[in-house]
């Protein structure tokens, strides 16, 4: 059956979760693939496949171009192996040790009291930069740090969870009557590095973005950076050296701190697979767009065409599979877009095997956003395991 929306519609409902920083990078690449006029799939967990007018096709997993591999993903995330290459490859970085939450957080007490504060903690594992605790100046605070990794990272706030490759499998420890983290879980303690915080997206070995960061990248004040003159050779050199001691890593955040008292050395406190483009969206957002062609660009061979669809609203053929109530799901996405200022028709064209088909009229950028969400938290409850998008001027 069809459902046809009314123009103006405002449907008094909640709204769904919106874009999260774990799904922006997923969903800027996406926006740039259909700005390309290429044809997506999407599957749970923002795994993107493209196809191009070409025949060509190339994946993304959380924005990640498949030319990482899961080799270089997997040690990237585990801190003590990533520290290790690190330091046999010479790159400078702050002085740190890891511990357990369970039978050696008194000695990670005492090493960060003999290191002098103000220090950093950071789980061990896991999505990095992510959890990070920064300006430590005390041993109570230090304490409230490692009670705050207690939590399991499913249930802290604005956590991310994409663990490639690393899979959590001992016994949940317990605390005041509440699940914590395995008793085993490790932390790391670093000392916190005085000096201008930058970070670096390099794409297939290239520095193509630096901002400045002050707190961090999640303090909300990330901005352009303009390197003292100089340094911007030292800053390619640095990631040079983060590139060949990761191996098998098409993209990398790197976290860097500079200043005159390491005589303008960059000291590498944190690198991540993940481009983390939501820290570029918050202050500028139209440098947003270029990174992320370039990221599809990392994907697929040869030049990229004009982004002919990015401010256009045009046609998008939908197609939905695995909709567990399509007769409900219709008309919540439907009268969703309303509410987005979007139109969207679609039909059941499969009860029993849950498909969904239409045509939303938008943008490339609200038509990604629309499909991943659906994906991701769904709409009041409605989500699908499949999603494919074709611009109507590509042959279906």
């Amino acid at each position: 059956m069809s459902h046809a929306i009314v123009q103006g519609q405002r449907p008094s409902m909640p709204m769904p979760a919106g874009v999260t920083r774990g799904m922006r990078d997923g969903v800027e690449v996406h926006k740039a693939a259909l700005a390309c006029g290429f044809t997506t799939r999407l599957l749970p967990r923002q795994v993107l496949q493209v196809f191009t007018r070409a025949g060509e096709q190339t994946a993304f997993t959380h924005g990640i171009p498949q030319g990482s591999s899961l080799s270089g993903v997997t040690f990237i995330q585990d801190l003590r192996m990533r520290r290790g290459l690190l330091g046999k490859a010479g790159v400078p970085q702050p002085r740190g040790a890891t511990f357990s939450v369970g039978r050696s957080r008194g000695a990670a007490t005492r090493y960060a009291r003999a290191m002098g504060y103000p220090v950093v903690v950071k789980p061990a594992l896991g999505d990095s930069t992510i959890d990070v605790a920064r300006g430590i100046q005390n041993q109570d605070q230090f304490a409230a740090a490692v009670d705050r990794l207690l939590t399991p990272p499913e249930d802290r706030p604005d956590s991310t969870q994409a663990a490639y490759g690393i899979t959590e499998l001992r016994k949940p420890g317990e605390k005041d009557g509440r699940v914590t983290v395995p008793p085993g879980y490790r932390f790391l303690v670093e000392e916190e590095v005085q000096g201008e915080y930058l970070r670096l997206l390099v794409i297939d070995g290239e520095v193509v973005d630096v901002m400045a960061c002050p707190g961090g990248p999640w303090s909300g004040r990330a901005a352009d950076a303009s390197p003292r003159p100089g340094s911007q050779a030292a800053l390619e050199r640095t990631a040079g050296a983060v590139v060949a001691a990761l191996p098998g890593l098409a993209v990398l955040s790197i976290d860097v701190v500079v200043s005159a008292v390491s005589g303008d050395q960059p000291v590498v406190v944190d690198v991540s697979e993940r481009p983390w483009l939501e820290v570029q969206s918050r202050t500028r957002p139209a440098r947003v767009a270029g990174l992320a062609r370039a990221l599809l660009a990392s994907g697929l061979s040869g030049v990229l065409p004009p982004a002919s669809h990015a401010e256009q609203i045009v046609d998008f053929r939908v197609m939905f599979e695995g909709v567990v109530a399509p007769e409900e799901f219709v008309p919540l996405v439907s009268d969703h877009g309303a509410s987005q200022g979007t139109s969207i028709r679609l039909e059941v064209t499969d009860a029993a095997r849950g498909h969904v088909a239409g045509t939303v009229r938008s943008t490339a950028g609200k038509t990604a956003e629309l499909v991943e969400i659906i994906l991701n938290s769904g709409i009041q409850g409605q989500t699908a395991m499949k999603a494919e998008i074709v611009p109507h001027e590509v042959a279906i």
